[in-house]
This record gives C-alpha cells, sequence and structure tokens, in this order.
C-alpha cells in the first residue's frame, strides 16, 4: 500500500487531499505544512507519491519537491495549486490540477497515480 506525503499549508485543504488520498487507495498518508517538514518527512518515510501545493506560508512546495525527488527520483508529483503559473521546469513525473478541484476529481486522479505508481513498481513476469 502506498505512502502519499501531502505539502499543504492549508489544514482544512490538506485534510480534503488526505481524505481523497485514502479513499483512492493510500495506505498511509501525513501531512505537513512547510518545506522543512515535508523534507524531513521524506527523510523519515520514503513516499511513493508527492501531493504539493506551490506556494506555501514557510517555504515553497516546488523547492520541497524538488529536495526530495533528487533523492528518490521517479516519485510521482501532483501539484494541487492556485499558481499552475508558478511551475516552471516540473519533473517529468508531474501532474497539475488547478485550485479548485472537486473530490471525486481529485480522488480519482490520486488513484490513477496510486495505480501507475503499483504498475512501475511491480517487476514484469516477461
Amino acid at each position: 500500500m502506498p505512502h502519499v506525503l501531502i505539502i499543504e499549508d492549508s489544514y482544512l485543504f490538506g485534510q480534503f487531499v488526505s481524505d481523497a488520498a485514502v479513499l483512492a487507495g493510500a495506505g498511509s498518508v501525513e501531512v505537513v505544512d512547510t518545506q522543512a517538514a515535508a523534507e524531513a518527512a521524506a527523510t523519515r518515510r520514503a513516499p511513493n507519491i508527492i501531493i504539493a501545493d506551490v506556494r506555501l506560508r514557510q517555504g515553497s512546495g516546488v523547492e520541497a519537491v524538488a529536495h526530495i525527488v533528487a533523492d528518490e527520483p521517479g516519485i510521482p508529483v501532483l501539484y494541487v495549486t492556485g499558481y499552475p503559473e508558478h511551475l516552471g521546469g516540473c519533473p517529468v513525473a508531474t501532474t497539475i490540477v488547478e485550485k479548485p478541484v472537486s473530490h471525486d476529481a481529485l480522488r480519482l486522479l490520486i488513484g490513477r497515480l496510486i495505480a501507475d505508481d503499483d504498475a512501475r513498481r511491480t517487476p514484469s513476469l516477461h
């Protein structure tokens, strides 16, 4: 079961995303609200999927993701943001969703990322 790291400085929206991730099949979820907390969380337990806001009150979601994926390349990243124009130079495995987003749409998208990650990590029998 995948571990999802959510980087979001709005408590209510973080819980909204967490709920969608659990319903989509996440085995565990950690919600953090700063860049430093995100980097520390990823050190404690490597995420299988990262869901991040771009702008945080303390630090940057983009910078946090860049530091995390530098150590663990290939982690799928989903940015859920009201500021998609601030996302220059994203990694290849990045999906961007603009706020506001419905819970159902977010759950389906996270479910797709979880399925893709499972397929990526499961060895082929060929």
